[in-house]
């Protein structure tokens, strides 16, 4: 504790703002760790980086060591050099920059948060408190194997949220303010998926459709009936040679998240809840 009093003594007012911890607001895997005496940083691909840094009411530097090939092949180590303009919000729980590096320029944002939960309330603006349930099963696979838990990779999850309300039960999905453009929102999702995962070849949409599924954060005064009742969600299968033997309607899975110790989307706690599957989407 005297340890951490001493370097948090050592920094000054901006950089006593920016400690602590943040995500990105465009990437739910990344995140930031502003401590008094490092910054660690988390990325995507499952890899840390840990640095020290500086900064005063509107710049933040850091850098980063760099491995790359130049354009004759020849491995290159380099000290990567980072910049970024910044702003935080009047509360201090969100800051828009702009990234300047050796080599490109980028602007990105962060919500402060306290947890993934957290974040999402923050993001989406919707309140709720997942169930404790001992059931269910941890959704998802830090890589992409064909084993287990494959199917229920986290970027084929549409994020679903529900709390309840004088009026009735909120919903909203993660692309919209109600389920009225459900369809629309599928399709959308779908679409983004396909800019970067690529089907392997031999096979058509059916690669997708399969892991398709909906990851619903509910209220937990919210019964398992009520869920089902809004979410009547079914793929429309166009028959072909790669999927002739198959039924031409698909029910998109549905999985209620549980509540869980440290909780990220990669390692998040879902129960698989009955489907009424009535309404046909492509």
């Amino acid at each position: 504790m005297l340890i951490l009093l001493a370097f948090s003594c050592g920094q000054n007012s901006s950089e006593k703002d920016l400690t602590g911890d943040w995500r990105e607001i465009e990437s739910e895997f990344s995140t930031w760790h502003f401590y008094p005496d490092s910054l660690i940083l988390k990325f995507p691909g499952e890899w840390d980086e840990k640095t020290e840094w500086k900064a005063n009411n509107s710049q933040i530097e850091f850098e980063l060591p760099t491995f790359f090939w130049d354009s004759l092949g020849t491995p290159r180590d380099t000290i990567n050099k980072i910049l970024i303009s910044y702003e935080l919000s009047d509360n201090k729980d969100s800051l828009f920059g702009t990234l300047n590096n050796n080599w490109s320029e980028h602007k990105f944002s962060l919500l402060r948060t306290k947890s993934y939960i957290d974040y999402l309330k923050k993001k989406f603006g919707i309140q709720f408190t997942l169930p404790n349930d001992s059931s269910g099963i941890y959704m998802g696979s830090t890589s992409f194997s064909t084993i287990g838990g494959y199917k229920l990779h986290p970027i084929y999850g549409l994020k679903i949220f529900m709390k309840s309300s004088k009026s009735g039960v909120i919903v909203k999905t993660e692309l919209s303010e109600n389920l009225n453009n459900l369809e629309f929102d599928i399709k959308r999702f779908k679409d983004n998926i396909k800019h970067w995962d690529e089907p392997p070849i031999g096979t058509n949409e059916m690669y997708l459709d399969e892991r398709l599924h909906l990851r619903v954060f509910a209220d937990k005064s919210i019964p398992d009936s009520i869920i089902t009742n809004k979410l009547k969600v079914t793929i429309n299968q166009n028959s072909n040679e790669f999927n002739k033997h198959y039924s031409d309607t698909l029910p998109i899975r549905i999985y209620r998240i549980l509540k869980s110790q440290g909780i990220e989307p990669r390692n998040i706690k879902g129960k698989e809840i009955k489907t009424i599957a009535n309404t046909v989407y492509n």
